[in-house]
């Protein structure tokens, strides 16, 4: 295999290998069938040859490293075995480069991104706020994790105006281009689609990160108790162009909408178990119909408490953690949050627990939005429910290294072990990340006629009315569609295309996410 980037380093390749008796041998060769020899290991029995299992085969990386020819030799004597890839991680390279947001879907005419990687400085410090800007309380929060990172420097010019005229942290792709470097580098977090490929920007423009949040806390200086912080990390946007919806009173009359979404959904920390309420944003406009840009607290369920997967075994309505949620005073809304517990995993027979292991993984939440349902869905958290912890939560990745957990003998377990040193769960190489949004959908958009265009809300979206009324903390504008509208849609035809927004592990995003 000819001129391979590995990087500063290789630990181990990862081997996809079927064997049904006895072991074989393979070595690793830099250059030739007569180069250095940089790894070797022996394969075991996989039980036979339609079962395959990703193995690893340690390298020393101090050799495995830069641009190489690598030969793969099998050495043993064993002619049963049957090789189908191998992979690895090569240590501070960027393999692709948002690659995922240009996978364009037949159901949705899903945007593509339009912010270029072009190979030069795109970001300088002159795009940072003034001395004279006023920031909010959201802006500036993070900070690179990881030496690779980018600087925090370059994090910050990717900013908004907020309506209310503070400075705010906005969306930015997942890796950028560092002048101070001359090289590629990545923020290890991603935001979800690029609003810019939305056909409705010029109604939702770019989504100003923790705005609810910073009016709350305007509207109560003096009572932190009932103020809502969320991260940095959860705020996702969701793109959808061109859906087509049909009247709910008349299913002949279909309608063209485009939809941009924008929550915060965090799944790597305990902060999910207790509060429903997350900050979200829909804007959009159907043909021949009024446009409409919503920004309040989305609520999904009770505070203070969760349910269960929806999954065989796993019918926990109720889970309180005994944690209490910030603020206190959230209220009842809607559906849902639906998040992994160890208790779930852990239910029925083995080949129960096998054949549900995927859904008992997955993380969903569902909430009422613009008159509707809206449903959210991510393949890969990076944390579920442990009452034994102090936290409250534990690692997923953690659980590839215990034999006895029902995920240890899935494949993107198998090639974790595969991939050199232990894998923590900020590691890039955990596929636990919270990137992967599968089965997003809503269920239509429903308005009721109203007497202007602006209306102001509290922060849940409640008691609207055609003035603001700061002592009722009634001051959140919302625009709406004067002459109301119901438009359904069939929820397969609503689904967000599946996608991983980590590109597969391969554009250095990590947990948390």
């Amino acid at each position: 295999y000819n001129n391979l980037d590995l990087g500063s380093g290789v630990e181990a390749l990862m081997l996809r290998i079927a064997l049904p008796s006895g072991t074989n041998s393979i070595e690793v060769r830099l250059g030739s069938v007569s180069g250095t020899v940089v790894g070797s290991c022996t394969i075991n029995s996989t039980g036979s040859l339609s079962n395959y299992r990703t193995v690893p085969c340690p390298l020393n990386k101090s050799l495995a490293k830069g641009k190489q020819n690598l030969v793969i030799r099998f050495t043993g004597s064993n002619r049963s075995m049957r090789f189908n890839w191998f992979a690895f991680w090569a240590k501070d390279t960027e393999q692709k480069i948002d690659e995922i947001q240009k996978i364009q879907s037949n159901n949705v005419n899903q945007g593509s991104p339009v912010i270029s990687i072009s190979g030069r400085p795109i970001r300088t410090q002159n795009l940072l706020p003034t001395s004279s800007q006023i920031l909010a309380k959201s802006y500036g929060l993070w900070s690179p994790g990881k030496t690779w990172e980018c600087p925090k420097w370059m994090h910050d010019t990717y900013l908004t105006n907020g309506e209310d005229g503070k400075v705010y942290p906005t969306w930015h792709p997942p890796v950028d281009f560092n002048p101070e470097t001359n090289t590629y580098c990545t923020y290890g977090h991603e935001h979800g689609d690029d609003p810019l490929s939305s056909e409705v920007f010029n109604i939702a423009g770019m989504p100003a990160f923790g705005y609810v949040n910073e009016q709350l806390a305007t509207n109560n200086p003096s009572n932190p108790s009932v103020h809502r912080n969320e991260d940095h990390f959860g705020h996702k946007v969701l793109v959808a162009n061109n859906w087509q919806m049909f009247n709910a009173s008349n299913t002949s009359l279909i309608k063209s909408c485009d939809v941009s979404l924008k929550l915060h959904m965090g799944t790597h920390s305990p902060d999910a178990l207790v509060n429903t309420a997350h900050e979200m944003f829909a804007s959009g406009k159907c043909d021949g119909l009024e446009p409409f840009n919503l920004k309040h607290f989305a609520l999904f369920g009770a505070a203070g408490e969760f349910k269960e997967p929806e999954t065989s075994l796993c019918n926990l309505s109720t889970v309180n953690p005994g944690i209490p949620p910030s603020p206190t005073n959230q209220p009842y809304g809607d559906a849902h949050r639906a998040i992994p517990t160890a208790g779930c995993y852990q239910r029925g027979t083995v080949d129960q627990k096998t054949a549900d292991i995927n859904s008992r993984n997955t993380e969903s939440w569902l909430t009422g939005f613009a008159g509707k349902s809206f449903y959210f869905k991510v393949a890969n958290p990076s944390r579920f429910y442990d009452p034994s912890t102090t936290t409250k939560i534990n690692r997923t990745v953690n659980s590839c290294y215990d034999p006895a957990h029902p995920l240890s003998t899935t494949l993107i377990c198998e090639e974790t072990l595969a991939a050199g040193s232990k894998v923590e769960w900020d590691d890039p190489r955990s596929p636990f990340r919270g990137t992967t949004q599968r089965e997003t959908h809503f269920s239509g958009l429903a308005f009721s006629n109203s007497a202007n265009s602006v209306i102001y809300t509290d922060a849940y979206g409640r008691n609207a009315r055609i003035s603001p009324a700061p002592a009722q903390g009634i001051t959140f504008m919302q625009i709406v569609p004067r002459e109301g509208f119901k438009y359904d849609v069939n929820s397969a035809a609503s689904l967000f295309p599946p996608r991983d927004y980590s590109a597969l592990g391969q554009n250095g995003v990590r947990a948390p996410n």
